[in-house]
């Protein structure tokens, strides 16, 4: 289901409240101050899988941010889940900090936190969920202490709510 999509950006709090496995947390990791839109991460993305196809589109907003777009097809296609993050690195690995935007106008007060890459060609994204009961017993009060845990378990399969998801970036369009 969706956790492997968009872990399996660009995956956020709305995860959790359909029951999904994606660790979510008030305490994000790094700062968007700080954050810097890499754009090797920009544009849209597909997976197909079984009967369904997953997209992401991610577009820079202020070259510290970036808005993220999640919609499937088919099966139990839902509206679209639309997210602004930023991404922290810890180690020299990618994590992207994502939160809820709302038909309503609100941001969540919650961060969903998850593994991010791209090839070395661009041609395709990783993502990959945090596994939410891996951090119930760990201190993670402070952005610090967050990074701290995960860059001492970065290699740690007990960290990660299974697999990698892979997207395919889409053929840019050319206008004529």
């Amino acid at each position: 289901m969706f956790p492997r999509r968009i872990a399996a950006l660009a995956a956020s709090l709305l995860f959790l409240t359909l029951g999904l496995g994606c660790y979510t947390t008030k305490t994000p990791l790094g700062s968007a101050a700080s954050a810097t839109v890499d754009r090797a991460y920009v544009g849209d993305f597909t997976m197909a899988e079984k009967d369904k196809t997953d997209s992401i589109v991610i577009r820079n907003l202020d070259d510290r941010q970036y808005f993220v777009e999640y919609s499937e097809t088919g099966g139990n296609a839902a509206k679209p889940m639309r997210m602004v993050g930023y991404t922290a690195d810890v180690n020299g690995v990618t994590f992207a900090n994502l939160r809820t935007l709302s038909d309503d106008g609100s941001i969540d007060d919650k961060f969903m936190v998850m593994r991010v890459s791209s090839s070395p060609d661009h041609a395709k994204l990783s993502l990959r969920n945090l596994k939410d009961d891996f951090f119930k017993d760990k201190d993670v009060s402070s952005s610090e202490s967050l990074e701290k845990v995960i860059g001492a378990n970065l290699d740690s399969e007990k960290m990660y709510d299974g697999e990698a998801a892979v997207f395919t970036r889409s053929a840019p369009t050319t206008q004529p």
